[in-house]
């Protein structure tokens, strides 16, 4: 429950050279080469060891300073800051990416997003059983049925998952919410390998959606949201034991998520 795209009309955008610098110096300071406090090199020795023009590391460094990232400073230089305190959750997607290029499985990260991720589930489906209407509650019973039928391939459980969750915040009639929900997808989407570790428990999922159904169905919106509290957190402290006694180590980790179910 996290977001929607479509696998089927998806197009991949083309990357530019000033996405992929911008992507190779986040990696650098997320890493550690560029620690917090400390000052970029200079833009001509940092453009030739990225091998690319100083215009297009200009680009890359006003993109991380967007981001939260760094800081420009007048005949300083540009500081590396603290994204802790000043970037957005969207950068979790790539340091669940950094995780994963290493070959290691970030369990406490995944904790963190999926605990995020209940506190919204939480509050959108308390308001989707008050305000959703009718055809929309009958279209979520709908999608869980057809996402059941979706267990076996992975890419397309996991896009029906991130729809189910469109479709319940659109149910919410928050606008709020929804462009929250969509940083959220963000974030996935920069992680594209973490994505079957969601398929370690799909099971239960499905079953955890199913009776989430009957809470909004019933309209009691209060307590929806005690018992989606509950659930949810069974749920997810299931999921993250699986994916736990998963072995980060190995290289193929997010294959074997995927083949778990």
């Amino acid at each position: 429950m996290i977001g929607d795209t479509n696998s089927k009309t998806r197009v991949k955008p083309r990357r530019s050279v000033a996405d992929d610098t911008t992507d190779r110096l986040r990696r650098a300071i997320l890493d550690g080469q560029y620690p917090v406090g400390s000052l970029l090199p200079p833009e001509r020795g940092l453009s030739e060891s990225f091998g690319v023009s100083r215009l297009t590391l200009r680009s890359a460094i006003a993109r991380l300073q967007t981001e939260g990232l760094v800081r420009p400073q007048q005949g300083a230089g540009t500081r590396v800051l603290d994204y802790r305190a000043s970037a957005g959750v969207d950068l979790l997607g790539d340091m669940l990416g950094l995780s994963l290029s290493r070959g290691t499985l970030p369990a406490e990260l995944l904790a963190d997003l999926l605990e995020l991720r209940r506190m919204l589930a939480v509050e959108v489906l308390g308001l989707a059983a008050e305000r959703g209407s009718v055809e929309e509650h009958r279209a979520l019973r709908e999608h869980v049925a057809h996402q059941r039928t979706l267990v076996g391939d992975a890419e397309a459980y996991v896009e029906a998952d991130l729809k189910m969750a469109r479709m319940l915040v659109r149910a919410s009639h928050n606008v709020a919410l929804r462009l929250l929900s969509n940083s959220l997808v963000r974030v996935l989407n920069a992680a594209p390998s973490l994505a079957p570790a969601f398929l370690v428990n799909a099971d239960g999922t499905l079953r955890a959606y199913t009776r989430l159904l009957d809470l909004v169905e019933s309209r009691d919106g209060a307590r929806v949201r005690v018992e989606a509290r509950r659930l949810l957190e069974q749920l997810d402290a299931d999921t993250l034991e699986r994916v736990r006694a998963l072995s980060p180590e190995s290289p193929a980790v997010m294959e074997q998520a995927g083949e778990s179910t």
